[in-house]
């Protein structure tokens, strides 16, 4: 069955997430998460029984796209919170005189999460990853109760995949729905799931988070990520995909800057 939207039939969802967010600042024609993190776990250990909501992390390859990108931009719109997830976009935010109370990348926050997670027993629903790596995530955490649905490339133009991603989410309650499918796929996913109406638990837009976690890619050291090198890490690690892509965002990034602070 393609996908459709659908009533919600939770009863509790926001009409517009974005009335309820507190503690942000804006830039970039985005409404930044200005709390910290340890704040931010504990609101989403209070909307875990809740009708579905999610997060997205925000860096500079995102600001770039939402230049460009009408779908990118609906999902964001819809998102409950926007975490700063850079240590550069930081920067480039304390340039237009704004500043963020905690950097929280997304990798440091799912690693929280999944420990809480298995602390609390929880439920995690997991979109994108291979068998392999979810084995690996199942002994690192063995407390966990892991739902998994790995959709094929080009997913979400197919409506009928689309439709067993959201089936799996709804037919699955969760606290934790982790999306790992690359931007800005896993934010469209996360915006049909929460129009769709069917499924509870806080979702999280996390890209290879899941690879880190699982030990198939190697994070850089500490002393880069202290840096603010993170970026070239990846990038040293996977350069024929990743340094066309990043020189492209800086040149866009450069422009961004141009304009917005005139």
């Amino acid at each position: 069955m393609p996908y459709q939207l659908q009533p919600n039939s939770l009863g509790s969802k926001e009409a517009n997430p974005r009335q309820h967010r507190t503690c942000t600042v804006s830039a970039f024609d985005i409404d930044f998460y200005n709390g910290s993190k340890s704040e931010l776990i504990s609101e989403i250990v209070d909307s875990s029984q809740k009708a579905f909501s999610y997060i997205v992390t925000p860096n500079v390859s995102h600001v770039v796209q939402l230049e460009r990108s009408e779908q990118l931009r609906r999902a964001y719109d819809k998102a409950r919170y926007h975490l700063c997830d850079s240590k550069v976009l930081s920067k480039l935010l304390r340039m237009k005189r704004v500043q963020v109370k905690e950097v929280i990348p997304g990798s440091d926050l799912t690693g929280d999460l999944m420990d809480m997670a298995d602390d609390k027993k929880w439920r995690v629903s997991v979109i994108g990853n291979n068998a392999q790596e979810m084995q690996e995530m199942g002994e690192r955490y063995p407390n966990v109760e892991f739902f998994h649905h790995n959709p094929p490339m080009g997913f979400i133009d197919r409506p009928a995949e689309v439709e067993k991603c959201l089936e799996h989410v709804a037919d699955n309650p969760a606290e934790l729905v982790v999306l790992a499918v690359g931007c800005p796929r896993q934010e469209v996913l996360a915006q049909m799931i929460y129009d769709d109406g069917r499924s509870t638990g806080v979702g999280i837009c996390v890209g290879a988070s899941i690879n880190f976690l699982s030990g198939k890619v190697r994070r850089a050291p500490l002393w880069m990520q202290r840096l603010s090198l993170e970026w070239l890490h990846r990038m040293l690690m996977e350069p024929r995909r990743l340094v066309k892509r990043y020189a492209m965002d800086a040149y866009r990034m450069v422009r961004i800057m141009y304009r917005h602070l005139r």
